[in-house]
């Protein structure tokens, strides 16, 4: 019995590993979100860091603040969809299980 704990010890010790490498690797790793059509763009990495923010000026001269900060919103939203796909198929790499982001 201490043999096959020490064995279920030394496994997850060596996942644990292998997930330590994947967050350093998401920590590399951009994806983009957009919304206007690209007129603003938001680059995250894959631990959800926001890592740029581009406005194109175009969407700057109509000076309607409330359009940009929901551009501006949507393009967070669709890179931390973007950074939560990516993160779920890097960890999936790891179990050899599909997952989806949000799931538990």
């Amino acid at each position: 019995m201490a043999k096959g704990l020490a064995k279920m010890m030394k496994e997850a010790q060596k996942l644990e590993k292998r997930f330590a490498a994947v967050r350093e690797t998401l920590a590399e790793m951009e994806v983009e979100g957009t919304a206007g059509g690209g007129a603003v763009r938001v680059t995250m990495n894959g631990q959800r860091d926001v890592t740029g923010l581009t406005i194109d000026p175009e969407a700057l001269e109509g000076g309607d603040r409330e359009m940009l900060e929901d551009l501006i919103l949507s393009a967070l939203r669709d890179a931390k969809t973007r950074s939560d796909e990516l993160a779920a198929r890097e960890m999936a790499k790891v179990t050899g299980m599909a997952s989806t982001p949000g799931s538990s």
